[in-house]
């Protein structure tokens, strides 16, 4: 099930401690990606769970998800914790504002 009641953009968390599931992820980054009505989305992926030792970092999620390649849409990875607040949208804003 797809529901994009928001077609600027598409923020994707991503648990960077859950390498089993990164596959996944790709199929359905790309999936939206191609949707018609996500044509025009800025992309911004968090990777969260960056305080867990042995989480993946956003490099690595970058190349295993081959963000490189996006080239039709404006993206950013970003590295989060949730559980501290660290590198959120409301740290992110807090930071620039």
């Amino acid at each position: 099930m797809c529901f994009f009641p928001f077609d600027q953009f598409v923020i994707l968390v991503i648990d960077s401690t859950d390498r089993e599931r990164l596959t996944v992820t790709k199929e359905e980054l790309y999936k939206m990606l191609a949707h018609e009505d996500l044509r025009n989305a800025a992309v911004l992926i968090f990777a969260n769970k960056q305080d867990i030792k042995n989480s993946m970092s956003t490099s690595e999620i970058s190349k295993f998800l081959t963000l490189s390649s996006i080239r039709d849409h404006p993206w950013h990875i970003q590295s989060c914790c949730a559980l501290t607040g660290e590198g959120s949208v409301n740290h992110i804003i807090s930071t620039v504002c």
